[in-house]
This record gives structure tokens, sequence and C-alpha cells, in this order.
């Protein structure tokens, strides 16, 4: 399996299921998971901790640091980005070559989504951007110049599982819950003119015209720089939705 747990003063953990996923390790960049490598401190999570084994871990300042919730989310660990204090948290640079395609999985809950970045690589913005968000209260995938949205809105009242595959020669997809709900064909991410991506962020994004902060909640995130075949996407979709009882939820009493 790639990836490991973590343990210590000041770590989060528990609360998901004991499914262990064999993600495949070909092209895995990321694997962030709240119920695994969280660093806290009174609640407020410092650095959250790759389990892909690349060691591209996430980190936040003192004053952006999102709450981490043990059961928050029915019995299960989340983080919680208030969107009131700017919260979020970033990479290293990095990010550049996904010249064998993009795949990603987050499961989240947004509170808003009028135009915010779940997950968002770039140099600028509008610059060499790579965006895994949401857009005009639709789930939304964006490239570039390029982007599309889901056919259906964004239901702020559970958590979804989205995933975005982006192939190169044939249509792109945006699924939700394991259902195809976008497709567009659109050119893989240029491999920018330093090699790297200097702005690479979870919750924030360098869009302008209004974009905000992210407001929600992120349970897992999962990155591949390639295309992952249907076979594989399949699997890990039914790991994350088994994983965290996605299909379990109940809308909450009025």
């Amino acid at each position: 399996m790639a990836g490991g747990g973590t343990s210590g003063k000041g770590t989060g953990g528990g609360g998901g299921s004991l499914i262990e996923p064999m993600l495949p390790a070909t092209g895995l960049s990321i694997w962030l998971r709240a119920d695994r490598g969280i660093q806290q401190n009174d609640g407020h999570v410092q650095t959250w901790l790759d389990q892909s084994g690349n060691e591209l871990n996430a980190t936040a300042t003192d004053t952006a640091r999102p709450t981490y919730l043990a059961d928050g989310f029915n019995g299960r660990p989340t983080l919680d980005f208030d969107g009131q204090r700017e919260q979020f948290m970033r990479f290293a640079e990095g990010f550049g070559d996904f010249s064998n395609g993009v795949t990603g999985f987050i499961v989240a809950k947004p509170t808003t989504a009028d135009c915010e970045s779940m997950l968002e690589f770039s140099n600028g913005s509008e610059i060499d951007d790579i965006a895994l968000g949401m857009f005009e209260n639709k789930w939304a995938y964006e490239v570039a110049t390029s982007y599309f949205q889901s056919t259906t809105p964004i239901d702020h009242q559970r958590f979804s599982l989205y995933t975005a595959v982006h192939r190169a020669t044939v249509a792109s997809e945006l699924r939700i819950n394991g259902s195809a709900k976008g497709t567009l064909v659109m050119p893989l991410p240029t491999l920018p003119s330093s090699g790297v991506r200097l702005y690479n962020f979870i919750g924030h994004t360098l869009y302008e015209g209004g974009c905000k902060y992210f407001t929600g909640q992120i349970s897992e995130i999962i990155l591949y720089t390639r295309t992952l075949t249907l076979v594989e996407v399949n699997g890990i979709e039914k790991y994350l939705d088994t994983h965290w009882a996605l299909s379990e939820q109940e809308l909450p009493a009025p």
C-alpha cells in the first residue's frame, strides 16, 4: 500500500472505517486523509501529512489554520474551513508535469459555492492554473482557459465525492458520487516555463472577480499525475464511498 499512518502528540486520527485501500502507486502524487497525519494544536491544523510517500505535506500559517473536527462528519474526522478567517493550506512549489493527465478525488461538503477552489495549482491568477472546485453553485474543473461544470447543483447538506478525470485526447470527465456529471475535450495542463507551479493551495484561489476562500469541510484528497483507467477510478471511488460511509448519509433534521 502507498503511504502509511502517523501518530503522536498533536496528531489526529481515528473515526473512519478500517478500510485500508491498495491505491495504484503509479502517478500517485498526494494522499491526504483527515483520519491520518493531522498535526494540530488546540484543534487547529498546522500540517496535513501526505500519505502517498512523496512527503508533499500541506501546511498552514498560524492565522490560516483550519479547524480539526474529530467527529465532525457523521462521527468521522474532517477539516473545517470557516471562510471568515481566510483559512487555507498550501504546498511547496512543484506540480509542474501533468503531461500524463490528471485524476483527482476529493471528499468534501461546501457551505458556499460561488467561485472557490478546493485544490488549486498555479503561478498566479489565470497563469498555469489547475483548479478542482466550484463555480456558480456547481462543481467545476478548470485548466488555463478551459473549464466545465457539473450538470447538477452542489448538495450543501451532505458530503459528496468529487472526481475529475483529465484525459489527453478524449473527453475529460467530472464525476460526482460515482456518476458522470459533465464532460469536455480539453488540452492537458502545460509545463510552466519554470518547470514548477509556485502557488499550490487547499481552500484558496488566486482567481479574481470575487472568488473567495473555500467554506466547508474536506475529509480526503487523492491526486494522480496521470489519467487513471475507469477500473482504477471505480476502485478508488468505491473505497472512498465505503470508508466515509457516503452512501449512508441522511439529510440533517430540519
